[in-house]
């Protein structure tokens, strides 16, 4: 299964206010999960920190990774806490998602936060259930989801768009391309050459946003982006804007990709 930037926007819940899945990364926007998953074959090392006002920066650190079980693709990761004050403890998640087909959503089953033992929920509170479909317009892509915890229905929403340009070939590409070209020698786009002279496209990068419920019934709503340095590193930024008067926040994550 090739692998996409745009399919890794790789954090959901990474920052909750209400201290909700506040460790776990499921493949997501900035605050909610979405139905991607990560691809077979690829794993992705996660950096992440959040800094505002009358706020002490914190570090934090997560994995995750993808299987295909053919009728449905399944991530699973784990995160931590790093620092300030005392690291861990570490917290899992899972998804299960399942795609209906071409013009059809994708829909996933997940749960994040999950500690493995009371000490550690009582560190990071309860598991993060939610269910969540993905839907992809063309021009953009809609999410929206629901998520449980502490006895709360928590619904979620987001969007984003990917904007891609012409992939720069290869030496090898580019003179393939050339005897395809029409020009003196050239096939003029018959025979051998049929279907060569497409363009391939890479992600530049990935606008996002969301909003999810708050145990308080407030929102928290974000904006941000996600830009592929190169096919082993993603930078991913967004601002969190709490709906009930608290510190405006920005969180920073590095996407480590390896491929194996």
């Amino acid at each position: 299964m090739k692998i996409s930037f745009a399919k890794i926007p790789s954090s959901a819940a990474a920052f909750l206010i209400s201290a909700s899945a506040a460790l776990a990364t499921p493949s997501g926007l900035d605050n909610i999960n979405t139905a991607d998953t990560v691809p077979q074959g690829t794993a992705v090392v996660q950096t992440y920190s959040t800094m505002g006002e009358n706020r002490q920066q914190d570090f934090n650190l997560g994995f995750k990774t993808g299987i295909d079980a053919k009728i449905v693709q399944i991530e699973v990761g784990a995160d931590s806490h790093i620092v300030p004050g005392a690291g861990g403890p570490v917290v899992a998640q899972a998804k299960v998602a399942y795609a209906f087909g071409q013009g059809l959503p994708t829909v996933a089953l997940g749960a994040a936060n999950i500690g493995f033992d009371q000490y550690q929920r009582d560190r990071t509170g309860d598991v993060f259930g939610y269910a969540v479909a993905s839907e992809n317009f063309g021009f953009f892509r809609l999410h929206g989801g629901c998520g449980y915890q502490q006895n709360d229905a928590l619904p979620f929403v987001g969007i984003d768009k990917t904007f891609r340009i012409p992939k720069k070939p290869a030496a090898g590409d580019a003179k393939s391309a050339a005897s395809c070209g029409g020009g003196k020698g050239g096939c003029e786009g018959k025979g051998s050459c049929e279907g060569k002279s497409e363009v391939e496209m890479r992600d530049l990068i990935t606008l996002k946003a969301d909003a999810i419920e708050q145990h308080n019934h407030s929102w928290l709503s974000s904006a941000g982006f996600l830009l592929p340095i190169c096919k082993y590193f993603i930078l991913e930024s967004w601002a969190n804007f709490p709906s009930d008067g608290t510190t405006v926040s920005v969180t920073v994550k590095g996407d480590f990709v390896f491929k194996f």
